[in-house]
């Protein structure tokens, strides 16, 4: 209920926007300055804009979970992604065009510098403080529903990589009462618990320092394991035709273009990752490894998991 109301008030701010008699939202934009591919500010708002499809992916992890998953995984994934690009796009053009496309920039800079919130003064201005001050509150929702779902969906995660044998089968525990998967939930808040206040002694800002930089990270590594796994679809389907036949374009050339494009947001979000963090460049280039690390280290330990279970058996 409360994502349906999150939703319907940014699309009343939208309609408004759209029915201003003043000015053509399309002749406002068509002259939108533009930047070249890779350079600045295009960079940094693909950045943003992958962080946006954080969590698509995550209906395959409830699998186990549906009646029929080899039609309803596929279905929710894909609506997933294109209700939340349609709905983000035409947000965004609204507010590009409710500003003007020459004085955005400036007005989004006036408001990171002064701490204001530039949407909901956007919807104040064209649907009045009732719907800004509703705007207001359902932003408070919409964020404790996000934090829950992020925990959630961790939680599971880790959950489910014990059944790959890639973390220690205690994280697999389920409540004897509840069926919940409560020590992985308690690791992840222990986790949580732990960042928060590494970030709070260190001073950094909520919104431009931990958030920027996080989510900084948190684009590299999603980046990373979907390019990872656009390779593996392509190499497995590649070298075993056979297993989905007449479907060449989606399972062999539709992951070898996606590896294409997916490089190449890696490629812009690394470029720009300096930018977003502001931090300096030996901080975010620490930042920015974190997620390589991580995977490196833990191909590292499944190589010698793997290499001790053949030992194991052989012996």
């Amino acid at each position: 209920m409360a994502l349906i109301l999150e939703i319907g008030v940014v699309l009343i701010m939208n309609v408004a926007i759209v029915a201003e008699p003043s000015g053509s939202a399309m002749t406002s934009l068509a002259h939108a300055p533009t930047a070249p591919a890779g350079a600045g500010p295009f960079g940094i708002a693909v950045l943003f804009g992958v962080t946006g499809f954080i969590g698509f992916e995550a209906t395959a992890v409830f699998r186990d979970e549906a009646r029929d998953p080899n039609r309803t995984i596929p279905r929710a994934t894909y609506l997933a992604v294109l209700i939340i690009g349609a709905f983000y796009t035409i947000s965004c053009w609204c507010l590009v065009h409710a500003w003007g496309s020459d004085s955005v920039r400036q007005v989004a800079n006036q408001y990171l510098s002064n701490g204001g919130n530039m949407v909901r003064d956007n919807a104040r201005f064209y649907t009045g403080h009732a719907i800004a001050d509703l705007m207001q509150l359902l932003l408070l929702t919409s964020l404790m529903a996000c934090i829950l779902s992020f925990h959630n969906i961790v939680a599971r995660y880790q959950f489910v990589l014990v059944n790959f044998r890639i973390l220690p089968r205690d994280f697999a525990a389920s409540h004897a009462r509840h069926g919940s998967p409560h020590v992985s939930s308690l690791v992840q808040t222990a986790t949580a618990a732990v960042l928060i206040v590494l970030c709070a002694i260190s001073g950094a800002s909520p919104l431009v320092g931990v958030f920027g930089s996080m989510a900084g990270i948190a684009t590299v590594g999603i980046v990373m394991l979907m390019l990872l796994t656009s390779i593996a679809a392509a190499v497995f389907f590649f070298k075993a035709p056979h297993l989905a036949p007449g479907r060449a374009m989606t399972t062999r050339w539709a992951p070898v273009a996606a590896t294409a494009l997916l490089a190449f947001i890696l490629y812009l979000v690394l470029a720009n990752f300096t930018t977003v963090t502001g931090l300096g460049d030996d901080i975010s280039t620490l930042l920015a490894i974190i997620p390589m690390a991580a995977f490196a280290i833990r191909m590292v330990a499944i190589k010698k998991t793997s290499l001790a279970s053949l030992g194991n058996a052989a012996g």
